[in-house]
């Protein structure tokens, strides 16, 4: 699955990265055209967070996604509303390639999806192609099945769960 995304959102690495010099200094920007896509780490993928805005663009963006996404998985960097945003950005405007190998990440990656779910859904166009991908019957079984195999401490899979329940009653 992570294959699949690193396939679909190939692009080069960068030669130049476009970055404001009065918020960011070169030394920050510097591993994103020195260091191998696949082992840029979540400090480097953190540095782009803190300056979001003031390092690259779209193409930058798509550069980092396969990456993002496989250290979401891996637990090096939290599912939260910022990259969360690139990723159903790129679902949103992306081919059916591009799409469905974001989708077929979500159902593989519970703890994404339910970070999907609740720190995005309600952000997402509704009539937008995330939502309609998230009212099929995959991503609510994806997540019940999670709530009731996987640790849960704090709750996350069946507060998502059910807040996907509700999100397909509408």
């Amino acid at each position: 699955m992570i294959e699949r995304l690193y396939e679909v959102f190939a692009t080069p690495r960068p030669r130049v990265v476009d970055f404001c010099d009065h918020c960011v200094d070169a030394a920050s920007v510097a591993p994103f055209t020195e260091v191998p896509l696949r082992r840029l780490t979540s400090e480097h993928l953190g540095e782009f967070w803190l300056r979001s805005g003031t390092i690259g663009d779209e193409t930058f963006v798509r550069y980092l996604l396969p990456r993002v996404m496989e250290l979401i998985a891996a637990g090096e960097l939290d599912a939260d509303f910022f990259w969360l945003r690139l990723v159903t950005d790129a679902h949103e405007n992306g081919d059916s390639d591009e799409r469905a190998a974001i989708e077929a990440y979500f159902l593989a990656t519970p703890p994404a999806l339910a970070g999907l779910v609740t720190g995005r859904l309600d952000d997402l166009p509704p009539d937008g192609r995330t939502a309609a991908w998230l009212r099929g019957p995959e991503p609510l079984a994806v997540l019940e099945e999670a709530a009731l195999t996987e640790p849960d401490p704090d709750g996350a899979f069946s507060e998502a769960h059910l807040g996907l329940e509700a999100h397909r009653s509408k």
